[in-house]
């Protein structure tokens, strides 16, 4: 049964995807994304209207060769990229929730899926545009956050840096508490970064954006678990930042990409991921 529902969750985060590439192309622009009135999708190069069987995800850019019908314009690689992340993101997604057991099932699916595609988006803009918009990190994100927070307890916990708060508060409040304290981390850590990378460079040395959507991900994420997102983060975008300079020359590497990589890998994968830096890392170190 959970094979089935698993590919269910991979071809809706497909199609989610092919969504989430018209939020890449208009909040930047501050084009409406046509949610409250249809409006249909056209390409960017000629204007012309794209037909629903032009716009099935990973399938039509495959079947078109990556060009326009109309203009033979190239299609960027980004628009299959995303949609097949989109779907892997979303299968993952349903596998996490039923491996972890997170109740309810169906609304921790929501959750999850949602936050990987805001992080999913975010990581598409901010390489696009070195932002990181608040349309996702301060409207649509904190309201994930505070659904998964008080609905979906088991994301998160129930403790502090190790103390529990349950029975101490009651369980709606302390996950409340636990929700707020973790974007506070997550917002002052990457806050304090900020501020002493500028001061060290004398400029600025990381977007307020990064700030705003580690907050974010700290509310869903709690403190400690936020902590590690910021581990991880800070170890991809070393090495991954080199391979990518290497490759590119860039210097201007935008570090969103990564926050939302390590946001995802802890929120996943946290419990692993803390067993490996804390308990296997150390053991491995002495020779145990």
């Amino acid at each position: 049964m959970i094979a089935v529902l698993a590919s269910m969750a991979a071809v809706l985060g497909a199609i989610v995807g092919s969504f989430l590439n018209v939020v890449v192309h208009r909040i930047p622009r501050d084009e409406p994304l046509g949610l409250l009135r249809k409006t249909r999708s056209y390409c960017p190069s000629c204007k012309a209207g794209i037909a629903w069987y032009d716009n099935v995800p990973i399938l039509s850019y495959l079947y078109l060769l990556g060009k326009c019908r109309a203009c033979g314009w190239r299609i960027p690689v980004r628009y299959p990229l995303v949609e097949m992340a989109g779907a892997a993101l979303f299968l993952l997604a349903a596998l996490r929730v039923d491996a972890l057991g997170w109740t309810p099932a169906w609304l921790a699916f929501a959750v999850t899926a949602a936050f990987a595609a805001i992080c999913l988006a975010s990581t598409a803009i901010d390489f696009e545009h070195k932002i990181l918009p608040d349309e996702l990190t301060m409207r649509v994100g904190p309201l994930v956050g505070l659904v998964g927070m008080l609905f979906v307890p088991g994301l998160h916990g129930t403790a502090i840096f190790g103390s529990e708060l349950v029975p101490t508060l009651k369980p709606a409040l302390a996950s409340l508490v636990i929700g707020l304290a973790g974007a506070a981390v997550g917002g002052g850590i990457i806050g304090g970064i900020r501020w002493l990378g500028t001061l060290i460079a004398r400029r600025e040395a990381m977007g307020l954006g990064d700030v705003k959507f580690m907050a974010m991900c700290g509310l869903l994420l709690g403190p400690w678990p936020t902590v590690l997102a910021i581990m991880v983060a800070m170890v991809g975008g070393s090495v991954l930042g080199v391979l990518i300079w290497a490759l590119t020359r860039n210097r201007e590497i935008p570090f969103g990409p990564f926050l939302a990589l390590g946001a995802l890998a802890v929120l996943f994968y946290g419990h692993e991921i803390d067993r490996l830096i804390f308990v296997s890392y150390p053991a491995w170190v002495r020779g145990d």
